[in-house]
């Protein structure tokens, strides 16, 4: 091994802290480090910054002011971003005394609250905008990842109008992410899928339906958004979409294309016993994004 240079010294001490778990080491004199070494130890000694993130969604139950007592306990403070994927209550926007429950809950109007509306959160938008200070759908930035936040509920599950031109500057622009995450509460890139479509009656809420606002209708996702995904995938920014109309019937949703587009969903409903949340974890020095669905109640 060539040697760059070395350090004398007559005593040194290195104390460093990784994941909670020390390292110490003492040389006394007369010694000889070599500055090679000391640099890979420092390097081991700097902690690799990480970052959770949750996705909930379906948290309604059949009354209004009321959710499941795993979702009230749960501690958001433990997570960076809280993605919700939509019918957070039963008739969320109704009135303010459940706009404010959900406020209280997932801090509605903090910049990395993201909010994908369901069918039964969309009754007073403008409340909803209200509480939210955004727009019902948009895009986002936070370390490192681009976000498009969807209004599924908008045009019977079509992505069309300033929503589509909102879509297509964000898919036709990115290059520096290095993921780029779509939040949205139909699953509607199961609909028109030679493998998804058929088990859509075992995995959404909704179904499929022409024009119900809970289903997942005959909609653009594969004639104008779809190949958009893959050629930003192309450019090395993975692709994760990520839905929330699921709870009755399936807990949990994972599916990757023969692209690499990926395809999630979690979702959780107040008379089952077992109900699950998604959790990521972000490696920001790596660019690395995983995920895990946990059940709720192992969180409390």
């Amino acid at each position: 091994m060539m040697m760059t240079g070395r350090l004398s010294l007559e005593y040194w001490l290195c104390c460093c802290e990784r994941n909670n778990r020390k390292t110490y080491l003492i040389q006394m004199k007369p010694t000889t480090i070599y500055i090679t070494l000391l640099i890979s130890l420092l390097a081991a000694c700097t902690p690799t910054e990480k970052a959770a993130y949750l996705h909930i969604a379906h948290t309604r139950s059949n009354k209004n002011i009321e959710v499941l007592d795993a979702v009230k306990n749960l501690n958001y403070s433990n997570y960076d971003m809280l993605w919700l994927g939509g019918d957070m209550a039963i008739h969320t926007s109704e009135d303010d005394a459940t706009m404010q429950l959900m406020d209280e809950l997932f801090d509605l109007d903090h910049p990395n609250t993201l909010w994908s509306l369901g069918n039964h959160d969309n009754t007073d938008l403008e409340r909803v905008q209200r509480f939210t200070q955004r727009p019902t759908y948009y895009s986002h930035h936070h370390n490192g990842i681009t976000f498009l936040v969807l209004d599924t509920q908008d045009s019977l599950s079509n992505i069309v109008g300033k929503q589509q031109v909102l879509v297509n500057s964000v898919l036709d622009t990115i290059q520096a992410s290095s993921h780029l995450v779509i939040l949205h509460h139909k699953l509607i890139w199961m609909l028109g899928h030679p493998e998804l479509e058929e088990q859509i009656p075992d995995v959404t809420n909704g179904g499929t339906g022409a024009t119900c606002v809970q289903c997942i209708n005959p909609n653009n996702f594969y004639t104008d958004i779809y190949h958009k995904l893959v050629k930003v995938k192309k450019r090395g920014v993975e692709v994760i979409c990520v839905g929330g109309d699921i709870g009755f019937k399936a807990k949990e949703f994972d599916y990757q294309t023969k692209e690499g587009i990926h395809f999630l969903a979690s979702g959780i409903a107040d008379d089952t016993l077992v109900n699950k949340v998604l959790i990521f974890q972000h490696d920001l020095d790596k660019q690395k994004l995983i995920w895990a669905f946990k059940n709720i109640e192992e969180l409390n």
